[in-house]
């Protein structure tokens, strides 16, 4: 299956012309998917190991506890004459398995203060128990009486062992009144239990939200700010430069030695600070070499070299993961951050090279998968930007030995980490595949046998070969066959590997995922050799021979191989077609699509003949597919043929006959395609509407209408599928919904081919059409039993509403024009009230969105006509406000109590929806003058009619409203409110600085940017010590999610503005907050638990 999943994104990318694009996007959406399989058991193994550890801390503290308690037990016989009762201690432990509890229990004859404080001097090292004194009642008792257990002695004896909390359970205590034979805590280890796979498991993810993210994330965002300074001051600031670049490489130095002197406090805040000093000094040295030749290539080069070990040194040293990383996203950085533009890429690859060396070095000591996984992507990221930007076929002599190099490394990586981590495997023999299997045991069998990559590092293997090919590719391109000779050398190198690993015990995975790399390559390489044309073709034909061949010898593995080879092909293949050509529709090879369809009907039949009713539901769903790509085909073959007119007229035709072939086959796949034709034939119509009118020239939409009806009416009548005797419902249900919108096409094409013939006035075809239309369509109804046409005949009003609004495209509004429209409302409501029915409530939900919609129209067309500027987009705003407020305001009368559903749950709604749409629109849109007034900020009529909205919206909410809904309600109040914030700030640039209310010119305003920064940050961090302080999470996220907002858009932007000042402040100042916020209120606020835990 990996092979299938490394195949298709490749291929589709060449064929595409995005061979690069191809190969990274899909590749990695591939990655992703072994990576979130490959966590799971590795968060198992991990569980697993922990538990061990834990128990092992667990005997050894309940041994030093054993030798105490002898201790004290001599002592207690010497001090029994002055006490007159001994004391008597027994443990007993039981600690053979890790699943078992751990009982200890103390057993008392008599009270006793001397022993009892002596009891709790030796356990103070060990465990913190609180020994109570016995009750008199026990004391003077005879029997023995245990001992009071403290709940709190079960969680400090698991948190000293190296046990959650959590995970210590109490046993039950009696009352000192009451009499018990004995009392003891019980200590538990946790059973490790399955949970369900999360985002944030992900290794990566984990790495960045484990510990102190905001810390991490500051440290970053002051690494660019201080990197920007250094840049601003070698350009503005008259130092000497030697003095310069001594105080920043101080300054990595002093942050290196800082955190060895904090990771003893602090051990993550530490670990960051000698990441980030080995960063800066990664990036000094490379500044004094390309920025100013302070140094020679051979003394930078050995001071490269000398912190590469040192970073090594102190990782493998300290185990410290985070330090590496740090160390290593910032090295990774410094070329970006000291570019000079002057193309010197081998000073680029080289210290690259000399990087990666040394994750190598460290992947030689530690397996730490987000290390190497940072390496490889910052590696190829940036060759991969190089390359886009400066690559020629010119430098290929001198990059292609570093592509090599970096791409054998990270294999190398690979196998290291494969080394450490992979078992020996039995290798049973190949056992034979049911020919109905499950899609599940041929995977399963494929698994057993050879292709079980999921213990491997797959994502550095896998991803590394993905990138490097991509590259490859590119860099290869421009001369002829040399992809399909660089898939044949990747090939061999894969073969070669898996060769020299024949003989290693254990690397069996390792050795079956080469291969298959290798056996990937070599079918890559044929279709990079061949034409697209003739790949579709050939593959065509052999997937129906080899479908035929599964058959046969019944290999289930082999069915579905030629299966997806199709639909591969069949994919490919829609590449080769070219939109709206000069005299069809479509320009492309019509014998590849007969070849191509002629493949899939030849697949299709000979399994509906052959193995229909003892097929795997996988091969019923994929067949499924097949057949779906057959009649993609069988429709696109007209479009080669014929112009938009007849092509109408054909995929009509088309349509129905799907609709009636749904009774036999398939009756989703038919219903879709009918649905789709029609669908598509709408869409070439809207294409050619405003051609040349006259008489006859809609003659083809008057021949496509009654196919569209009959397709309707096979749709819609019989209402149960003649293909299956007991239908599913949602085939019922798709069926009749697709009828409707072909039914509803079908009058709308009909009208609209009507309309267009006529040459008289607008009213007058309203008048003489509009009655005998709706009358035919009723006695044409009632003679078919066709429901769904009848209730149609409901559709006065759409159709009036089309035909006024398609009136006024071209002619003026008018204040006449709302005598029409008013007339049309009052009959609209007497149709309705003439046929009630309760399953009709969306009809009229429909009509008060289309009234409410025109009388929108007429009020913004006519009324606004008449104002400018502002006024005129406030005149959209009125209809809708003015419904909502009615509605709100009278809903306590009988009317519209009756209607409860339609006006309070629909009309009311969809008012504010059209009102926060207009805020939206208003606010995006080119901000006006509101003259004879002038701008003032908050104090306009945009803003004020913005803010009261709002305010309106949160006071009209009914108190009934579910919790969820008024926090989601709220919410979007929350967004509104900051987007009119953020656009009030713009549009205060635009009209006191003179800023064009354009997207890239304001983008091109650092000063605005800068200021937005700011004031989102110091927003966010308001929140976020709010939260921290008031213990309310929702404000730390708000916050935590604005700040996230506030760092991309500096990465985005303000990293754009090179060389200005207001980048450089707006990272210090975000950098700086970033890291008091990491200080002061660094994760969200814990919540309070209610009450405490009894036993």
């Amino acid at each position: 299956m990996q092979f299938f999943g490394l195949l298709i994104p490749i291929i589709i990318g060449y064929f595409a012309d995005e061979m690069f694009t191809g190969v990274i996007i899909g590749s990695l959406f591939w990655l992703v998917a072994w990576s979130i399989a490959k966590q799971r058991q590795e968060e198992r193994l991990a569980e697993s190991a922990t538990a061990g550890d834990r128990m092992q801390k667990l005997e050894q503290e309940i041994e030093l506890l054993k030798r105490r308690l002898s201790v004290l037990e001599h002592e207690a016989v010497r001090d029994e004459a002055k006490v007159g009762q001994g004391l008597e201690v027994r443990a007993v432990a039981d600690v053979q398995t890790a699943s078992e509890p751990l009982h200890v229990r103390i057993e008392p004859e008599a009270e006793a203060a001397p022993v009892k404080q002596k009891i709790e001097e030796a356990f103070a090292p060990s465990f913190s128990i609180p020994i109570n004194p016995v009750s008199a009642k026990a004391a003077a008792s005879s029997e023995p009486v245990v001992e009071e257990v403290v709940e709190a002695v079960a969680p400090v004896a698991a948190e000293q062992a190296g046990l959650p909390k959590e995970e210590a359970v109490v046993a039950s205590m009696p009352s000192e009144n009451e009499e018990a034979p004995s009392r003891q805590f019980v200590i538990h280890k946790a059973q490790s239990e399955g949970r369900e796979y999360k985002f944030s498991d992900n290794p990566m993810v984990a790495w960045f939200l484990r510990g102190n993210p905001l810390l991490k994330t500051g440290i970053v965002v002051l690494f660019l700010g201080l990197a920007f300074l250094l840049r601003y001051a070698s350009e503005r600031v008259h130092v000497p430069v030697e003095l310069r670049y001594l105080t920043v490489a101080g300054a990595g130095l002093a942050a290196v030695v800082g955190g060895w002197k904090l990771q003893s406090r602090k051990r993550e805040y530490g670990l960051v600070l000698q990441g980030f000093g080995v960063a800066v000094m990664y990036l000094t040295a490379l500044a004094a070499l390309k920025l100013h030749p302070l140094l020679p290539v051979s003394v930078v080069f050995g001071l490269m070299v000398a912190m590469v070990v040192l970073m090594a040194w102190l990782a493998v040293r300290q185990n410290a993961q985070i330090m590496a990383q740090v160390a290593l996203i910032g090295g990774m950085a410094a070329p970006l951050l000291t570019s000079d533009g002057s193309g010197n890429y081998l000073v680029l690859f080289s210290y690259l090279a000399l990087l990666n060396a040394g994750v190598a070095a460290i992947a030689w000591f530690k397996a730490w998968r987000p290390l190497n996984l940072t390496g490889f992507v910052a590696t190829f990221a940036i060759a991969a930007l190089w390359g886009m930007r400066s690559y020629t076929p010119q430098h290929f002599a001198t990059t292609e030995p570093f592509l090599i190099y970096h791409w054998l490394l990270y294999t190398f990586i690979a196998y290291l980490f494969a080394r450490r981590k992979l078992t020996e495997n039995s290798e049973d023999g190949v056992t034979p595949i049911a020919d109905n299997a499950t899609l599940e045991e041929i995977g399963k069998s494929i698994y057993t046998h050879g292709l079980r990559v999921h213990v491997l590092d797959h994502t550095l293997l896998f991803g590394t070969m993905a990138a490097a090919f991509g590259l490859q590719y590119r860099m290869v391109e421009h001369w002829p066959s040399a992809d399909a000779l660089s898939a044949l050398g990747f090939a061999a190198v894969y073969g070669l590997a898996a060769l020299l690993l024949k003989r290693q015990q254990g690397l069996y995975i390792l050795r079956q995922a080469f291969f298959a790399l290798a056996v990937l390559f070599l079918t890559i390489a044929v279709p990079l050799y061949f034409e697209p044309s003739n790949t579709v073709i050939l593959w065509s034909a052999e997937s129906a021979l080899v479908y035929f061949f599964g058959l046969r010898q019944q290999r289930p593995h082999i069915r579905l191989g030629a299966l997806m080879v199709y639909l591969l092909a069949a994919l490919i293949q829609l590449g080769n077609y070219q939109n709206f050509g000069t005299d069809t529709v479509l320009e492309g090879q019509w014998f590849t699509t007969v070849v191509v369809l002629l493949g899939g009907a030849a697949i299709y039949l000979l399994w509906n003949f052959s193995r229909r009713e003892g097929s795997a539901q996988w091969e019923k769903s994929v067949q499924t597919a097949v057949l779906s790509a057959a009649l993609l085909y069988i429709s696109i073959l007209p479009l080669l043929f014929l112009a938009n007119q007849g092509s109408i007229v054909a995929l009509s035709a088309l349509a129905a006959a799907w609709a009636f072939c749904r009774r036999k086959h398939e009756p989703n796949v038919f219903i879709t395609f009918a649905l789709g034709n029609v669908l598509f034939a709408l869409l070439l119509q809207s294409s050619i509407i405003y051609e040349s009118q006259g008489f006859l020239s809609h003659l083809y939409l008057i021949a496509a209408t009654p196919l569209l009806f009959a397709a309707a009416y096979a749709l819609q009548y019989p209402r149960v599928p003649v293909a299956s005797e007991k239908p599913e419902g949602n085939e019922v249900y798709f069926a009749q919904v697709s009828g409707w919108i072909i039914l509803l096409t079908a009058l709308a094409t009909g009208s609209y081919a009507l309309y267009m013939q006529w040459t008289g006035e607008e009213t007058l075809f309203i008048e003489l059409w509009l009655w005998p239309i709706f009358a035919g369509l009723l006695l044409f109804a009632k003679r078919l039993k066709w429901e769904e046409l009848l209730q149609a005949n409901l559709a006065f009003l759409p159709v009036f509403a089309l035909h006024f609004v398609f009136y006024h495209t071209e002619h003026a509004w008018t204040a006449a024009a709302a005598l029409p429209l008013a007339a049309a409302t009052v009959l609209n409501f007497i149709i309705l009230n003439n046929y009630p029915r309760p399953d009709l409530l969306w009809l009229h939900k429909l009509n008060i969105t289309i009234l409410g919609i025109l009388w929108t129209l007429w009020t913004a067309l006519y009324v606004g006509g008449l104002l400018s500027g502002v006024w005129t987009q406030l005149s959209w705003l009125v209809v809708p406000l003015a419904m909502w407020i009615v509605f709100h305001t009278q809903r306590q009368r009988a009317f519209f109590r009756r209607h409860q559903t339609i006006y309070q749950h629909f009309a009311l709604p969809l008012c504010a929806l059209a009102a926060a749409c207009w805020m939206l629109w208003t606010n995006f849109s080119t901000p006006f003058q509101p003259s004879p007034l002038p701008y003032i900020p908050v104090l306009n009529p945009v803003e004020l009619a913005c803010a009261g909205m709002l305010w309106f919206a949160l006071k009209s909410l009914p108190e009934a409203l579910p919790p969820d809904l008024r926090r989601t309600t709220a919410t979007t109040v929350a967004a509104l409110a900051f987007m009119l914030i953020s656009a009030g700030v713009m549009r205060v640039w635009h009209f006191y600085d003179g800023i064009t209310w354009r997207l890239d010119i304001m983008l091109q305003s650092f000063g605005l940017q800068a200021s937005l920064s700011v004031v989102w940050a110091v927003t966010a961090i308001i929140l976020m010590v709010l939260g921290n302080r008031r213990k309310q999470c929702s404000y730390w996220m708000t916050g935590a999610t604005l700040m996230g907002i506030v760092v991309v858009k500096l990465f985005l932007i303000e990293l754009s503005n090179s060389g200005g000042i207001a980048r450089i402040v707006s990272f210090i100042i975000v950098g700086l907050l970033l890291l008091l916020v990491g200080w002061f209120a660094p994760v969200p606020p814990k919540a309070e638990n209610d009450g405490e835990h009894k036993s």
